[in-house]
């Protein structure tokens, strides 16, 4: 089984109202991460998380990636729509830079 086929698999099984609320948790539990990692880290000279902080901050990325994909599926949101909206933020945010 490929890991596409896990995600959707996973997905079919328990359905888009749990799974949004598990992404919502997901999302929760790497926000928690990153400010203890940024909490811990404020008094360094150099504000790179030390390696458990890393460890947990790419195992909860993981986590909100799966629940991200997921939710892509079963809403049916395409690859090129998503990558559209990306674009079109990123220029949006360059813009801004810019004109700093």
């Amino acid at each position: 089984m490929t890991t596409e086929q896990k995600i959707q698999y996973i997905a079919d099984h328990y359905g888009y109202e749990p799974q949004s609320r598990q992404l919502i948790e997901e999302m929760a539990e790497l926000t928690v991460a990153l400010n203890k990692a940024w909490r811990k880290t404020f008094d360094t000279v150099d504000k790179i998380p030390n390696m458990d902080d890393e460890e947990r901050i790419v195992e909860e990325i993981a986590d909100v990636e799966i629940m991200i994909t997921q939710i892509e599926y079963l809403l049916g949101i395409s690859a090129m729509e998503l990558n559209n909206m990306i674009e079109q933020k990123l220029n949006r945010q360059l813009e801004r830079i810019k004109n700093e």
